[in-house]
C-alpha cells in the first residue's frame, strides 16, 4: 500500500492525515516537491533558515 503525503499550504508540513496538525483550518495539497526531515529543530541550521520551529517532514516547494 502506497502512502500519499500532502502538504499544508501554510506551514508546508507533510502529513498522511486529512488535516494539518498545526493548521486544521488550512487546506492540504498533493502538489509539492522535495522534502526536509527535521529531527532536532533547535540544533538545525537548515530548520532555522527555513523558519521551521518543530520536528517533522516539510515540503521544500508547495504549489498553491
Amino acid at each position: 500500500m502506497k502512502i500519499t503525503l500532502k502538504a499544508c499550504k501554510k506551514c508546508k508540513r507533510l502529513t498522511a492525515e486529512k488535516v494539518c496538525i498545526s493548521h486544521p483550518e488550512e487546506k492540504l495539497t498533493s502538489d509539492w516537491s522535495g522534502f526536509l526531515y527535521i529531527k532536532e529543530h533547535k540544533n538545525s541550521i537548515v530548520a532555522e533558515r527555513a523558519g521551521i520551529t518543530s520536528e517533522g517532514m516539510y515540503a521544500i516547494k508547495v504549489r498553491q
